[in-house]
């Protein structure tokens, strides 16, 4: 009983009931350690470096239908023997003949019967200054609009039905007049036909115009022959080619001259070898 005693009243008890206490306190922590390092961290995404010396570039969107351009040759109605030579070219190219020239209801009614020539009223229109105009029948803009209405009409009666469009003479003064240019433009539109802008003056208000007020448009991007030196021509046309490379399509507008004919006889089928298709400017309006 005595032994008992002692060892229920021993200061050691307590002592080893802490020790024992600690002990399974170190236990539940190594446990809930080990817990943790059986959970698998969460894998992060592979995300593959690029080079940091690669720059990508746009690609551009691929262009299903042809690179297109349109040739208009103006100022006919002065020379009934370019009229043979226009037609070996024997493409799709777009005549434009003026109202009063002495050959032009000839020439007309010449190119009538030939379904791949395209035809526009080549309307002559009031230059600026000190660039005067010596063709019949020029519209101004000192003119009401009523005279401008009339002027147009009776310039187109000899040669609608049969043109599809109009396209300016000159007019550096009279496209550049916004009011005149609308007036104008209501009476083309009456008839039914498109407007393509020479763009004599970089004013001319015709295209923005003509886009506005819903009529069929175009403009001219490059003049072929402001010289007549051949290789100056040649050297437009290929600049033209660009322009339609770059823009899609394009418009260049020589004048009926023999030079400029032979040269366009002699380069378009080199033109059409590098994918470049030529149509009526009626297949480029916007």
């Amino acid at each position: 009983m005595v032994k008992k005693r002692l060892s229920e009243n021993s200061p050691f008890l307590p002592l080893a009931l802490f020790i024992v206490l600690c002990i399974l306190i170190t236990a539940v922590g190594i446990l809930r350690e080990i817990k943790k390092e059986k959970v698998p961290a969460p894998v992060p995404p592979v995300v593959k470096k690029e080079k940091p010396s690669v720059i990508k570039k746009a690609i551009p969107p691929y262009r299903k239908e042809k690179v297109q351009i349109g040739i208009i040759i103006d100022d006919l109605g002065w020379n009934k023997e370019i009229v043979e030579e226009i037609e070996k070219i024997n493409r799709p190219i777009t005549i434009s003949i003026l109202p009063y020239a002495p050959y032009s209801r000839d020439i007309f009614n010449k190119f009538k019967r030939n379904e791949m020539i395209e035809m526009l009223l080549h309307l002559p229109l009031e230059p600026r200054p000190p660039v005067q105009s010596l063709d019949k029948g020029v519209i101004k803009t000192e003119m009401s609009n009523d005279e401008i209405n009339q002027q147009f009409y009776d310039a187109l009666k000899n040669f609608y039905p049969g043109v599809k469009g109009v396209n300016n003479h000159q007019g550096s003064l009279f496209t550049s007049n916004e009011d005149k240019m609308r007036i104008l433009l209501g009476a083309i539109q009456s008839k039914n036909l498109f407007f393509v802008d020479s763009m004599t003056a970089r004013q001319s208000k015709g295209y923005i115009l003509a886009k506005e007020m819903g009529i069929k448009t175009a403009k001219r991007d490059i003049f072929l022959d402001n010289r007549s030196d051949p290789q100056y021509i040649e050297g437009q046309v290929w600049e033209l080619v660009e322009v339609a490379k770059k823009e899609g399509k394009a418009i260049g507008i020589g004048h009926a001259r023999s030079t400029t004919i032979e040269v366009l006889k002699n380069i378009l089928p080199e033109i059409e070898k590098e994918g470049i298709e030529i149509v009526p400017v009626s297949s480029l309006l916007e």
